[in-house]
């Protein structure tokens, strides 16, 4: 998220936003609050409700009130209530969640649907790379994050290349909990500009 685009006074969408916790990297070291002097509305959009409650209690404990808007709602759906009109945001993010969505062309789709001409999306998820893991590698990153209703797929980088103007693309290794740190599966950091 610290490479996101953040134009200030802007509309920021977080499609699969759960708990909110992205909201956090808009809180200085010393706790100060940049969110509210970066955007003028946030929407944490997400599936679940108990994970959005957790976003509200986290909404009012920082003070961002009617600032943040939790929708509850799938982010897939052009027509969900609460979310901004089309081609009114700024930026919109999927972190970390194209991997559960099975529709998740429809959610690209969505994403790029709510932003206006010049506005971008940010997605980082972990990925399944052909270029640089073996076969086995691959069937074994798939079969593992399947288990946990995570499906990853080479065919989100090259989907997002086709949508939108490309002005960034990070791909990495990273560990993540309950796995031996000596096990590391590939990951993409992506953002592009609606033209």
């Amino acid at each position: 998220m610290f490479e996101m685009p953040a134009k200030r006074g802007g509309v920021w969408v977080d499609l699969g936003g759960g708990t909110g916790s992205n909201l956090e990297y808009f809180r200085g070291a010393g706790g100060e609050d940049t969110l509210s002097a970066t955007f003028s509305k946030v929407y944490v959009v997400d599936l679940t409700p108990s994970l959005l409650e957790v976003a509200k209690a986290r909404v009012e404990e920082r003070g961002w009130g009617e600032r943040v808007e939790a929708v509850l709602g799938d982010a897939t759906d052009p027509g969900l209530a609460g979310l901004p009109p089309a081609g009114s945001a700024d930026v919109v993010t999927i972190s970390y969640a194209v991997t559960m969505i099975p529709d998740w062309k429809a959610a690209i789709a969505n994403a790029k649907r709510l932003l206006k001409p010049g506005g971008h999306l940010c997605v980082c998820d972990f990925t399944v790379d052909p270029g640089s893991q073996s076969g086995v590698m691959q069937k074994f990153w798939t079969f593992i994050f399947s288990t946990d209703h995570v499906h990853l797929s080479p065919d989100h980088v090259p989907h997002l290349q086709a949508e939108f103007k490309q002005t960034l693309l990070q791909r990495g290794y990273g560990t993540f909990p309950y796995v031996p740190g000596v096990l590391k599966c590939p990951y993409y950091v992506y953002i592009g500009q609606k033209e």
